[in-house]
């Protein structure tokens, strides 16, 4: 395989792994090349569905989640990642920072809906920063109509979009929260994320954890939906720990929770890149390795 980086252009660990011609993707394809083994081992444990969907965009639903955990597991929390595509706009700046302070109040006194509200928005703020300003955000009608304030962010969320937030959370409180231990670091970023954008959800003493709200595929049996770990998320997993170049972190064990079936699966780091690569694995030089697909210099050049 090249592992040239050539011309390719990396704008986030995401977009590299969906993409199959990304020398990243073809690094990680060949060197774990068993991921099937772990998503039928991951599949085979068939979860029953907890949370039904609903008419909310899944995608802003997913961040929305991820900003109200947040939250949970540290009332101060600052979403900074949210305010990055109006740094120029002091007003808008101003509103976003208004909200961020009433979440982090309604966090501490247990006003969960506020909460749930500022986290709605916030998601929609870090989708402008990502992929830009949709003239279908509901965002671009506050912007157009001169109402982009703290309190009108804080109306755009639906009655489902609420609805749904309100029963992932509960759930997360008895099938997450309980089952995991700080010191927490709250959408960490890597070395290899100054040469292409990766923020992991949380960090919680050495295990890293991702947090998915897909409803899974469709069956027929109970629930009506299949909790499956698509290799997407599984690369995107590794990939966050092979962007540690420093160690930084000391990952030493990784995992999902699946918020629509109250599912955490954690897998000890080293016995993971064994099963998916079939033999041991060297960490600190697969992280080289990806420094150098990414366009960083190798050591000692």
């Amino acid at each position: 395989m090249n592992t040239n980086v050539g011309p390719y252009r990396y704008t986030s660990l995401t977009a590299a792994i969906s993409d199959r011609t990304s020398p990243l993707r073809q690094l990680l394809t060949e060197e774990f090349p068993n991921t099937r083994l772990i998503q039928a081992e991951y599949r085979a444990a068939r979860p029953t569905l907890r949370v039904e969907g609903g008419s909310s965009n899944p995608g802003t639903l997913g961040g929305a989640f991820d900003y109200a955990t947040r939250f949970r597991l540290d009332h101060s929390y600052s979403a900074d990642l949210a305010r990055l595509a109006f740094l120029g706009d002091e007003d808008g700046l101003a509103n976003i920072d208004a909200m961020i302070v009433a979440a982090q109040v309604a966090q501490s006194i247990g006003d969960r809906s506020t909460v749930f509200r500022a986290s709605w928005a916030l998601s929609l703020l870090t989708e402008v920063y990502r992929i830009g300003l949709a003239g279908g955000s509901p965002l671009a009608a506050l912007r157009k109509d001169a109402t982009f304030d703290a309190m009108h962010l804080l109306e755009l969320a639906s009655e489902d979009a609420l609805r749904q937030l309100d029963s992932l959370v509960t759930l997360a409180e008895t099938a997450l929260i309980p089952n995991i231990a700080g010191p927490f670091r709250i959408g960490p970023i890597f070395d290899g994320s100054t040469l292409c954008a990766a923020d992991a959800d949380i960090i919680a003493g050495d295990l890293l954890l991702d947090l998915k709200t897909r409803l899974g595929d469709k069956v027929k049996r109970e629930g009506g939906r299949s909790d499956t770990l698509r290799i997407q998320d599984l690369l995107q997993l590794v990939g966050y720990v092979l962007f540690d170049r420093s160690n930084t972190y000391g990952v030493g064990r990784v995992g999902i929770y699946s918020a629509r079936f109250g599912r955490m699966v954690v897998w000890g780091l080293d016995e993971l890149l064994e099963k998916l690569a079939g033999k041991p694995i060297n960490l600190s030089e697969l992280r080289e390795r990806v420094w150098v697909v990414l366009g960083g210099d190798s050591d000692g050049e």
